[in-house]
């Protein structure tokens, strides 16, 4: 596969797809680097890869959305705010928490209030405290509150494993 991102061809975006899901770690890393250089094309893609996988299919669509940037926040903030279940739902809130985009604290303030899954809250948290927006980090600060010293270690260790 060529490493030029000019002229790339739909079977050159099929292809960096397949290696971004089935490669080995490293080609994987490379291709979504390739990927990024594709830009807006890549988009779609990643995030069927990221509704319709499966475990590390899922987090590597998310690590491959996260160096695609702006380019990438709308779609990850209504994959994010839907309703597909953790398995879709936190690989998304982690890439938006990556980008950094503070387009993403209303909704992810909205998905912490309303989100039924402890795991989902925590990443929640966690990525409004990275996004750093003092609005997101009050909200963090009023669940620390509601739920808890436990919650809130759990939430600082998802901070800094982000």
């Amino acid at each position: 596969m060529e490493h030029n991102t000019e002229g790339k061809t739909r079977m050159d975006l099929a292809g960096l797809l397949d290696v971004v899901q089935n490669g080995d770690i490293a080609s994987s890393l490379r291709a979504m680097n390739d990927l990024r250089a594709v830009g807006d094309e890549a988009v779609g893609p990643l995030v069927a890869s990221l509704r319709e996988g499966t475990g590390a299919g899922r987090w590597r669509a998310a690590m491959a959305l996260a160096r695609m940037g702006q380019n990438a926040v709308d779609p990850l903030i209504t994959v994010a705010t839907g309703s597909g279940g953790d398995g879709v739902t936190d690989p998304a809130i982690w890439a938006l928490a990556n980008i950094g985009d503070q387009k993403a604290v209303p909704h992810l303030i909205d998905l912490l209030r309303r989100e039924q899954s402890v795991c989902c809250r925590v990443l929640t948290a966690a990525a409004l405290l990275k996004l750093g927006d003092p609005v997101g980090i009050a909200e963090v600060n009023r669940h620390y509150a509601e739920h808890g010293e436990d919650y809130q270690g759990m939430v600082m260790e998802a901070f800094e494993g982000t």
